[in-house]
């Protein structure tokens, strides 16, 4: 068999090879090596000599064409490393022989290298061969991608908003920080700032010119421990005290602190009265920065419960309330109601309680006569009635202590000329307990005659020692007023 024949397509259209790796460049895309005659059996080839090894591509060239003359075999190859024969002989996959003297396909030659080897007897494109060079492009296969797990995506998914957190967390602490610079600490919990006194003497001054002033904060700022109740420890209870008494001519004499704390004497005049007073005063961390302990008084409300009470126009509803040196009027917003006696208290120290002891709530002149009518209308009421049981405490019984039977709707009643004076001038005092219950005086018992039987007698009686009238008793901060009895 020639050469050409070597080149020529078989009958199954299988492509030509070339016969010996190192074919010339520039050669036609190769096809699938013909089959070779199964009848001829080759010879055992000679020991060949170790071919070169072929140098790495240095470019990619177009496929190879045919190659237009076969290489010379080597004169004596050596006897190639067959992979395991089937019965003996080697059978490629075409199942037949391969000509003696080309290389096996899909099987390295002794001592040449693998790469691109072509498998079952044709060319792999992409991959090299002896004597042509790689395409373009060439690159190992890559696997196919992998979807990442529902676990991986969990992490990638929280590690993201861990970030985002993180970064949310640093902006706001470096905001706040900012304001925080910017406002100059800020304060805490609503605590009042501390004012600046580098003295004893510094201290009472200052706070004793913002009551004067009427700057409560400024004021609260030169005590160590402000009052929880800040009710009256406003601007407004301040404005109202310096129009009853103005606090004037402050003089504190310069003192000097020793071992954290020192008392200090100050005079002024409130409302034109000179008061002399003592403050204590301390700076026990030793910052430099002295305080008031203590500062203010107290007012005692408790008895003026439910009356409305007001202390320099603002509303109370506290048994006990904190006020600033000063002067401090009580007053009640009930309409029938109005306070009596020294009504105007003064604090001049510190710890003071005011004196309310001498101020009584009492009805307003039109509430006083009202509450008068009301005892008068339910007296003519019960005096009329004819029945035993009359109401206004003077009520009869069937029977009397000497058992006198009385006969029911034969009473007459009447009352005497001190007790209608009695009622024309009646007092009305508030309950001490319950201030807005107004009780009256005592008035007296009325004249009682009725029919009446004992001992089998029948007659007209005179009722002697008949119970008095009740003590009266009207709500009068109730909407619909009426008089009860006790």
């Amino acid at each position: 068999m020639s050469d050409n024949d070597d080149r020529a397509e078989d009958k199954q259209g299988t492509p030509p090879l070339p016969a010996f790796p190192g074919a010339p460049a520039q050669p036609d895309a190769p096809d699938a090596p013909d089959a070779p005659d199964a009848k001829q059996v080759p010879p055992a080839p000679e020991t060949p000599k170790a071919p070169d090894v072929p140098q790495a591509p240095s470019a990619p060239v177009a496929p190879p064409h045919a190659p237009s003359a076969p290489p010379q075999a080597p004169s004596a190859p050596q006897a190639p490393q067959q992979p395991p024969y089937a019965g003996g002989q080697y059978v490629p996959p075409s199942a037949q022989p391969q000509a003696p003297g080309a290389p096996q396909y899909g099987t390295p030659q002794n001592g040449a290298p693998q790469n691109g080897a072509p498998q079952n007897g044709a060319p792999q494109y992409g991959a090299p061969q002896y004597g042509a060079q790689p395409t373009a492009g060439y690159a190992a296969p890559k696997g196919p991608k992998r979807k990442l797990g529902t676990g991986a995506l969990i992490g990638i998914i929280g590690g993201a908003i861990l970030v985002v957190v993180i970064l949310v967390v640093g902006v706001v602490f470096g905001i706040s920080r900012i304001g925080g610079m910017a406002g100059g600490g800020g304060g805490g919990g609503g605590e009042e700032p501390k004012a600046q006194a580098s003295s004893p003497s510094d201290a009472v001054t200052d706070y004793l010119t913002a009551i004067a002033d009427g700057d409560a904060k400024t004021a609260l700022g030169y005590l160590s421990s402000p009052p929880s109740d800040s009710t009256l420890l406003t601007d407004e209870a301040l404005a109202a005290s310096a129009e009853l008494g103005p606090i004037t001519e402050i003089d504190v004499p310069e003192t000097k602190g020793e071992s954290g704390s020192a008392d200090v004497t100050a005079t002024y005049l409130l409302n034109g009265e000179p008061i002399t007073t003592t403050f204590s005063t301390s700076d026990y961390d030793d910052d430099g920065k002295w305080e008031i302990s203590g500062g203010t008084g107290s007012i005692y409300t408790e008895p003026f419960d439910g009356l409305g009470l007001t202390i320099n126009g603002q509303e109370v509803d506290a048994e006990s309330v904190e006020v600033f040196p000063g002067t401090y009027e009580l007053a009640t917003s009930l309409k029938n109601f109005t306070l009596s006696g020294p009504t105007t208290v003064t604090i001049t120290e510190p710890y003071e309680s005011a004196d309310t002891s001498q101020i009584k709530p009492a009805l307003t002149e039109e509430a006083l006569q009202q509450f008068r009518g009301l005892v008068r209308a339910a007296v003519d009421a019960c005096i009329a009635s004819t029945t035993l049981a009359a109401g206004c405490g003077i009520d009869l019984p069937a029977t009397i202590s000497d058992g006198t039977q009385l006969a029911d709707g034969t009473i007459t009643r009447s009352l005497s000329a001190d007790a209608n004076a009695t009622l024309d001038s009646l007092e009305a005092t508030p309950s001490y307990d319950n201030p807005t219950l107004v009780e009256g005086e005592y008035i007296g018992s009325p004249s009682v005659e009725a029919d009446c039987t004992k001992d089998g007698a029948t007659g007209r009686c005179s009722i002697y020692f008949a119970p008095a009238l009740g003590t009266p008793s009207v709500d009068m901060a109730s909407d619909n007023p009426v008089v009860n009895w006790d």
